[in-house]
């Protein structure tokens, strides 16, 4: 999901990644595919590792590390960390395991109301921003690379990831998924953006 100060509005599809029931061989095929997948076949860090073995530091870090090597595949700027929307994506991700939801709106609002809550549009007279969201439960469908192979797979997610108008990122993991999924079991929220004073 993406939005412009102009109030032009893209609403992604929200689809449930990685949920148990989706077949991993096939999505492991069609992301080898893709130049954007081949591009991100050395990991970043840990990030083949599943939830149980890594650090919420290191999973936020592969995400981001993941994300960048692509835009550069592509010739695009890589995106600089932003602590307001890691805070905001950090929020998001942690709201959804606790209230059993999976989607970009929630008990604690909507992207971009949660966006300007963590501080990240103070001051700004134009901006654009977007989120990207996936998960899983258990392995590697659940670990970094799993959800960023996923979102490559996606139309909506992939156009966040490429879009060359975002400068910023943060990162956002909680732990478990909605709707149970136990300690193997990771959320992801990434927060997109630019802003111009």
């Amino acid at each position: 999901m993406s939005r412009r100060s102009s109030d032009a509005l893209k609403w992604a599809t929200v689809w449930p990644l990685l949920l148990a029931a989706l077949a991993a061989a096939t999505l492991a095929a069609a992301s080898a595919a893709t130049p954007g997948a081949r591009a991100a076949g050395v990991p970043c860090g840990e990030s083949t590792a599943a939830p149980g073995e890594l650090t919420l530091h290191q999973m936020r870090t592969s995400v981001l590390c993941l994300i960048n090597r692509v835009r550069v595949h592509y010739g695009l700027d890589p995106l600089d960390y932003n602590l307001d929307l890691r805070t905001s994506a950090t929020r998001h991700s942690v709201s959804m395991v606790v209230n059993d939801y999976f989607a970009h709106e929630g008990p604690g609002g909507s992207m971009d109301s949660r966006i300007s809550r963590a501080g990240y549009l103070g001051g700004a007279r134009d901006f654009v921003i977007g989120e990207d969201i996936g998960g899983g439960r258990g392995g590697r469908w659940a670990s970094p690379m799993g959800v960023f192979e996923a979102w490559m797979q996606s139309p909506p997610h992939r156009e966040n990831i490429l879009d060359p108008s975002f400068r910023d990122a943060g990162v956002g993991v909680a732990r478990g998924f909605p709707f149970g999924g136990g300690s193997g079991a990771a959320t992801y929220t990434v927060d997109f953006g630019a802003r111009h004073g």
